[in-house]
């Protein structure tokens, strides 16, 4: 059978593996993004209008605004002011984000050819790799026997915007049949004026076409970044022509975040985060990987996952271990590059760089010389690309194709489903160099993963493992300790922490009856807890707060103290008492004298005299911001958390406790 073949040639600065970051940490000029405390934005505009401030839009969804200094104001100067507001919750500088890449040392290369021989895949590798290493691949033909993707689940493609003209994009692109093209009316009510195709938070319009451009030695080269992301997760297949997508019978959703030479803010970023979610969308796929922490994209992250949308995003490709963003968030399944031998991808596949990698990474997938819809040269409809830009996609199609066969899944359901039935690769084991292995799509679709189903086997598992909770009880309730929520079991036999990335979610109440799902995890301080969780309320079930433990305290009569290897304070006790370390993540009750107070903590006598590690005795309570400590000297009966502790620098563990409320401590 004959056979076309097209041979694509490229200068040697034409970006590869191109990822989106922060230019240095460098602001807009004159913008700042604020966020106002809960009922305080009346308050808080007062004083932002008076520095001479002014509201450019509001981020919808995550309620933060984009703001325009006066010439007479620098940004430092107003973060430093408004700083000093107590109705601001945040204020921090509008960082500009940029495409960077990965350039091969050649002048000139050969990038490859592209073959389509009907019924293989002979150049897209990463699909089916019947090469020198096969199966080396995401066993895509496998996957697709059982689904190719439903048309009810989106993908929104947030980057340089897509072109939905292209061949293998134009049947494929999402429409928003709520919306008349055109007529300058906002018919569907969601903000934004005939957004038929998607939307350019970039340039503020209803067109999200791909403009990308790149100036390689005083020429302008159209590289079309968005349009390439776009076609791996979902091109056009099965239909004689050009390439095949992971997920092609899914739609893909047009979110332009940046401008034609690759520069967009992050509160574009954010803002087109959320459009996704109230838009349909299931996966949002984001080649974003800065390296600063940023508030308005750790909040649109988390805005999705509370949706029930899952974020994919690749690590970058500078050969770094620290942290980048927003992968790094626990809410966004991040991406490694991996190559045809199954290994990290570094300088040796790239020319230079590397996949980034650290303790945040998820999973790899190919990343090396993969093929995709784009256009380098204005008559060429394809072009291969390198780096974890082009891993990203594969994952984000193969959520889809999760969500299209089992479209009852929770994000946290997919999530674990596609790290956990990875392909593991060299090293062996969960690593921060390749994460849980290799996406295997069809292994995702067909096995079963176990799934820890009781506190106490959280409790003593294994890391990364998945846990399902059901009808469990809050002993906290939202907005009471930072980023934490407590359950335990209705019979008080075992508690443990929910830890959030963000927020905790609006709602939740002490006693409410929830669902608990998520992955175990260690965060600050050695403790166990669900990490990436979702919480929902028992259906029809009322709210019941349970009653504490009481400790005894032996200042007051309580039982023996004894200690035990790694840890501080392991009683001897009736059963029907709360003692220390077995009261971990358990709501309890104790009294004692304040001894030491320091700015949000103090120490109880608890008459063990045993040195907890920092030279005090006693057990240490950590009240937080908004609780007022007692007097030293006071006699006081309190109720909290009870959590065990490691410090920082020292192997020795201490007890916690946290109140909740100021209502915990009662001065005797």
């Amino acid at each position: 059978m004959r056979y076309n073949r097209f041979i694509i040639f490229a200068l040697s600065a034409i970006v590869m593996g191109m990822a989106l970051g922060p230019v240095g940490a460098r602001p807009a000029p004159r913008e700042i993004i604020v966020k106002y405390k809960k009922g305080s934005e009346a308050k808080g505009g007062l004083k932002t209008q008076a520095l001479g401030v002014t509201v450019i839009k509001n981020i919808r969804g995550i309620e933060m605004k984009r703001m325009k200094l006066p010439e007479s104001l620098s940004v430092q100067d107003a973060i430093a002011t408004l700083k000093k507001d107590p109705s601001v919750e945040y204020v921090g500088p509008n960082h500009i984000l940029k495409i960077t890449a990965v350039h091969p040392n050649d002048p000139l290369y050969v990038t490859g050819y592209y073959d389509w021989i009907f019924g293989d895949y002979i150049d897209q590798w990463g699909l089916y790799n019947a090469g020198s290493y096969p199966r080396h691949d995401i066993h895509a033909p496998e996957a697709w026997a059982i689904t190719t993707g439903s048309p009810n689940v989106v993908i929104a493609v947030l980057d340089t915007g897509v072109d939905y003209t292209h061949p293998d994009l134009y049947s494929k692109m999402w429409k928003n049949t709520g919306e008349i093209p055109n007529n300058g009316i906002d018919d569907d009510g969601n903000g934004f004026i005939d957004d038929v195709m998607g939307w350019d938070f970039a340039n503020n319009d209803k067109d999200p076409m791909d403009d990308h451009m790149m100036d390689v030695f005083g020429f302008q080269i159209k590289m079309l970044h968005g349009t390439f992301t776009a076609s791996v997760a979902g091109a056009a297949t099965n239909n004689y022509s050009g390439m095949a997508g992971v997920a092609w019978g899914c739609p893909v959703m047009a979110i332009k975040v940046t401008d034609q030479d690759g520069y967009g803010l992050e509160s574009d970023v954010a803002e087109g985060v959320v459009y996704a979610v109230d838009n349909g969308a299931k996966v949002i796929n984001m080649s974003l990987a800065g390296d600063e922490d940023v508030p308005a994209l750790a909040q649109a992250v988390d805005y999705a996952w509370e949706h029930g949308v899952l974020c994919v995003c690749a690590s970058g490709n500078e050969n770094v271990s620290f942290n980048m963003y927003p992968a790094a968030y626990d809410n966004a399944l991040a991406v490694g590059a991996s190559n045809e031998n199954d290994q990290r991808c570094t300088s040796m596949d790239w020319g230079q760089g590397g996949s980034n990698y650290g303790p945040y990474l998820d999973i790899m997938a190919p990343g090396k010389q993969i093929i995709g819809a784009s256009s380098m040269m204005e008559e060429q409809d394809y072009f291969y690309n390198d780096g974890t830009s082009a891993a990203a996609p594969f994952v984000a199609g193969a959520a889809a194709l999760l969500w299209s066969a089992h479209p009852e899944w929770s994000v946290q359901k997919v999530f674990l489903q596609l790290t956990r039935t990875a392909d593991d690769i060299n090293p062996a084991g969960y690593d921060i160099y390749t994460g849980h292995g290799r996406l295997n799509v069809y292994r995702a679709l067909t096995e079963n993963i176990e799934t820890i189903s009781s506190i106490a086997a959280a409790k003593t598992g294994q890391t990364g493992s998945a846990v399902s909770l059901s009808a469990v009880r809050l002993t906290t309730s939202s907005g009471e300790i930072a980023n934490r929520l407590y359950v335990q079991n209705e019979d008080r036999t075992s508690g443990m922490l929910v830890h959030f990335s963000g927020s905790v979610p609006s709602g939740l109440s002490d006693g409410d009856c929830v669902d608990v799902s998520g992955t175990t995890g260690v965060v600050a301080g050695a403790e166990m807890a669900i990490v990436s969780p979702t919480i929902s309320k028992c259906s029809g079930v009322p709210n019941k707060k349970l009653e504490p433990l009481m400790m005894p305290n032996k200042t007051t009569g309580g039982g023996d103290f004894g200690e035990q290897v790694g840890v501080v304070d392991q009683y001897s006790y009736p059963r029907t008492m709360a003692i220390g370390l077995n009261t971990v993540g358990l709501l309890v009750r104790t009294t004692g004298k304040v001894q030491q107070v320091g700015t949000n903590w103090f120490y109880l006598d608890d008459g063990s005299n045993l040195d907890d590690g920092t030279g005090n005795t006693g057990l240490y309570v950590d009240v937080g911001l908004s609780i007022v400590r007692p007097n030293k000297g006071k006699n006081i009966i309190i109720t909290g958390i009870m959590t065990c502790e490691k410090m920082e620098g020292s192997p020795v563990a201490r007890r916690v406790l946290r109140p909740r409320r100021q209502s915990d401590i009662r001065v005797l």
